[in-house]
């Protein structure tokens, strides 16, 4: 059951609006606005006085709120700028070598495809996973992995959908065949209960800005224990490495960069502070109103806005099938009625995703019965207009 009253009071601003727009980005809860703004405000207080090393105290305050939500061990997360830069990481440090592949799906966002496609250039072989009518199989994942697989990048959700991607069978398979599973969970983390160890994901890469309830600029890597010292990252600086010699003294070893042996290998240079205080405040609400109950919260409002949408005359490229949803809907309409749909959506004070033609809706632990049947509401009115277009068509 969800604490309504904490939810309330982190959230008075969303009181008469419905926000489903998490998908593209989320507005900070006031406990993650105060993390946020608080570092910035100490650092000029104190004139800069111990602001790297408070910041190294938020860093690893994060670290075990982030490890907590995913099932990690703090060792095990690493901080970056976002989902991109994460992935990033992975692609251009992994061992790949020619005639190797690399698996991925053809719904996934740019953060986790570009930089997979540029491995091209490298001679590793990319292997596209169509999938179908919006679902993505673990059957047809595996059914294009052979033993010059060497990663599968695959996101929790996929963006324009909002299909969930099942790893009850994809993880074990993986793990089995000495494949690292890399998930983008930008989508899902925070929203969704996504278990790392139970999953047998090897990688994930997610940023602060959806689901996490924080910011852009700031987002997080897990990297097993197992995996993580075969990644060589390709930039480096004094955090990175167990080697560091304190100014004013001068490095004097020049053979070799001597990495930390966990996901601290990934952090060079200092980091977003600020950002990585509201990653840290984001991650303890949500264990706080613990993940389990915000999923099941989740699904059971899709339900409610499924089953008062589904029979209008709407192009739904979702999968409506519990096992694929994730809470995000995505919603066709013909693209001449964009300005009409959305004065309908901005009447009855919606918050969601346009893209010519596409709505896409995300319900969050906020959202309440109360708003899902407002925006029931005006999908009646937005399928009215449907209609009528069609008629005049015909």
């Amino acid at each position: 059951m969800l604490d309504r009253d904490l939810i309330d009071q982190e959230f008075p601003f969303l009181k008469d609006v419905v926000f489903l727009n998490a998908a593209l980005v989320v507005i900070p809860p006031l406990s993650v606005q105060r993390a946020y703004f608080g570092f910035t405000q100490e650092y000029i207080a104190n004139f800069a006085e111990g602001v790297i090393a408070r910041g190294w105290e938020i860093v690893a305050e994060a670290r075990r709120e982030v490890a907590a939500l995913i099932g990690a061990a703090p060792t095990e997360i690493g901080f970056v700028k976002n989902t991109s830069e994460g992935v990033g990481i992975l692609a251009n440090g992994f061992p790949f070598s020619p005639g190797d592949n690399a698996v991925v799906i053809d719904q996934e966002h740019p953060a986790n495809l570009f930089a997979w496609i540029n491995l091209q250039t490298k001679g590793v072989e990319l292997r596209v996973v169509p999938s179908r009518d919006g679902r993505v199989l673990e059957e047809d994942i595996l059914a294009r992995v052979d033993d010059r697989t060497r990663v599968v990048a695959v996101s929790a959700v996929q963006f324009t959908t909002g299909t969930r991607v099942g790893f009850s069978r994809l993880g074990p398979a993986c793990q089995g065949r000495g494949i690292l599973l890399a998930v983008d969970g930008i989508q899902a983390i925070g929203r969704l209960a996504l278990d790392v160890k139970k999953l047998a994901i090897g990688y994930l890469s997610c940023g602060g800005n959806k689901g996490l309830l924080a910011t852009t600029g700031a987002g997080f890597v897990f990297c097993d224990e197992a995996w993580v010292r075969k990644i060589v990252p390709p930039f480096a600086c004094y955090q990175s490495v167990r080697s560091y010699v304190k100014p004013p003294a001068l490095t004097s070893d020049f053979s070799k960069v001597d990495w930390q042996d966990d996901s601290r290998r990934f952090e060079a240079g200092n980091l977003n502070y600020a950002g990585i205080a509201a990653i840290g405040a984001g991650a303890k609400l949500l264990n706080r109103l613990g993940i389990e109950a915000i999923q099941r919260h989740i699904l059971e409002m899709e339900d409610l806005l499924i089953e008062g949408i589904r029979a209008l005359p709407l192009d739904f490229r979702s999968p409506l099938q519990r096992e694929f949803r994730s809470g995000i809907l995505c919603v066709y309409y013909p693209p001449e009625l964009e300005n009409r749909v959305q004065d309908v959506l901005r009447q009855h004070r919606i918050y969601a995703t346009f893209r010519g033609g596409y709505i896409r809706l995300c319900i969050n632990f906020y959202n309440t019965r109360e708003q899902i049947q407002r925006t029931v509401e005006a999908f009646r009115e937005i399928a009215a207009l449907v209609a009528s277009a069609r008629k005049r068509r015909s």
